[in-house]
């Protein structure tokens, strides 16, 4: 959590977490196999994804960059925004191995990951200079702001998969969808098949909205 260590963008990304939080720690034990509004994955795979998720500012914060040039420590995937620099082997590892460990151990592995994450923020990781990100060269502030986006769709996810409430606020989620919405074409979400089509949607409940712009539909 925001122990006042940090900037202002960390707010809505620590509120967003622990949003996640609440709806991973009630899950029932006979629930985390259950299929999610995400195609192809159950509850257990989504807690592995944020679970990594909250290891890149880590990473991050110990100046371990997610883009690199490429050789030696690159993968062959392009990062997103920066023609010059390619995924790094150890995000790659990271994002892949994690939610395969969570397909066992989903609370343990978001347990140790979300401590970890909570234990390197709270230290001395402000104002330093910029570095490879999976998104583009920029700081750990920069791409921490639109980063909440993400756990906050997936809290509806898990929410959907296992049907613990997630009391996500119609605050977050307007945030989280105009960060969408300003990110979107830069980050490649939809020709990378991050999200699929968005859906239409004629209400004004900001949670609705949100979720019909990432192309997902309710399964409960």
């Amino acid at each position: 959590m925001n122990d006042g260590n940090g900037p202002q963008e960390r707010v809505l990304f620590d509120r967003a977490l622990a949003k996640f939080d609440a709806v991973v720690r009630q899950v029932p034990d006979d629930a985390w196999g259950n299929p999610s509004p995400c195609e192809a994955w159950n509850a257990a795979n989504i807690v592995g994804h944020v679970a990594a998720t909250t290891q890149l500012p880590v990473l991050l914060g110990q100046r371990i960059p997610l883009g690199v040039p490429e050789g030696p420590e690159a993968s062959e995937v392009p990062t997103r925004g920066d023609d010059d620099l390619f995924i790094s082997k150890t995000m790659l590892s990271m994002i892949r191995g994690l939610p395969e460990d969570a397909a066992t151990d989903p609370l343990g592995v978001w347990n140790r990951c979300y401590t970890k994450m909570n234990e390197v923020l709270s230290g001395d990781v402000w104002n330093q200079p910029a570095i490879g990100t999976q998104r583009g060269t920029m700081t750990l502030e920069e791409w921490l702001e639109p980063a909440f986006y993400d756990s906050t769709v997936h809290t509806w996810d898990l929410s959907q998969a296992t049907g613990v409430p997630h009391n996500l606020d119609d605050e977050l989620c307007s945030a989280a969808l105009a960060t969408l919405k300003s990110i979107e074409e830069s980050a490649n979400m939809r020709s990378s098949n991050v999200f699929a089509a968005a859906l239409d949607s004629d209400t004004d409940d900001p949670l609705t909205q949100l979720i019909a712009y990432t192309g997902r539909t309710a399964i409960r």
